[in-house]
């Protein structure tokens, strides 16, 4: 259930304008009434020091946090940081997003870029089984084949940015397939001037259980309107949604 405007005018007015835009964007993808539970992972490596010093990662897990209050009603996201290891740092909610990036991430050392530990950090936060041990074909590895006996009540829709390739490519791939199985979309936007092929590569893998990811290049997170930003963080999650119900990952 969406968080209403009302309410978001009057503990967060700064944010209703993106709630606006937001849930213009939800009613175009006809996701008007989905529920879900939203969480966002940042690149942490050295090469985004940039980035968070401009505000623009700030800026970004506002619009997360606008687009969340779209799907869910407390108000609040997960937030998730990557470099040499993943970690969750916390929730981000309409009464204290202001500075928030900042806050919780003081302290941390920028690292490396560890996708796999990403999937799997966040696949286990929110408490998803993993999944049983694909069996190996004659050229690899098989399918995911889940684990779950019964169905999640929510999904979790995470969006996650990077600025670069991981360090280890078949750990991301193997972690990627292995969290096909629980009912979590991941929604992959690099910023910088080329699309990453690697990206590319994650979003067309055919040993997944169902296909939980889509990719969209962005670019300079500043620079894209907002309106194009949410069509951009929405696209594949209603197909995906449809094939997470039809396998049983979700109700």
């Amino acid at each position: 259930m969406a968080l209403s405007l009302d309410k978001i005018s009057t503990q967060a007015p700064s944010l209703l304008s993106l709630a606006k835009t937001a849930a213009h964007a939800v009613d175009l993808s006809g996701l008007n009434g989905q529920t879900a539970k939203v969480a966002v992972a940042l690149d942490f490596s050295g090469s985004m020091s940039p980035v968070y010093g401009s505000g623009a990662m700030q800026r970004l897990v506002e619009k997360v946090l606008a687009l969340g209050t779209q799907f869910d009603d407390d108000g609040a996201i997960d937030f998730f940081v990557f470099d040499s290891r993943a970690a969750y740092l916390g929730e981000i909610g309409i009464g204290d997003f202001a500075g928030s990036v900042n806050r919780l991430t003081k302290g941390r050392h920028m690292g490396t870029t560890n996708y796999a530990d990403a999937f799997l950090t966040i696949r286990d936060h929110f408490g998803f089984a993993p999944p049983a041990r694909p069996k190996r074909g004659f050229f690899g590895l098989g399918k995911a084949q889940p684990s779950l006996t019964i169905s999640a009540d929510i999904p979790v829709y995470v969006l996650f940015l990077t600025d670069g390739a991981p360090d280890n490519k078949n750990a991301a791939i193997q972690a990627l397939t292995e969290v096909s199985t629980a009912p979590i979309f991941w929604k992959f936007l690099s910023i910088g001037r080329q699309p990453m092929t690697f990206l590319e590569q994650l979003d067309t893998l055919t040993q997944r259980f169902v296909d939980n990811a889509n990719y969209e290049p962005i670019g300079d997170v500043d620079s894209i309107s907002d309106a194009l930003l949410f069509k951009k963080m929405l696209e594949e999650f209603p197909d995906w949604l449809k094939e997470a119900r039809t396998k049983g990952l979700i109700k």
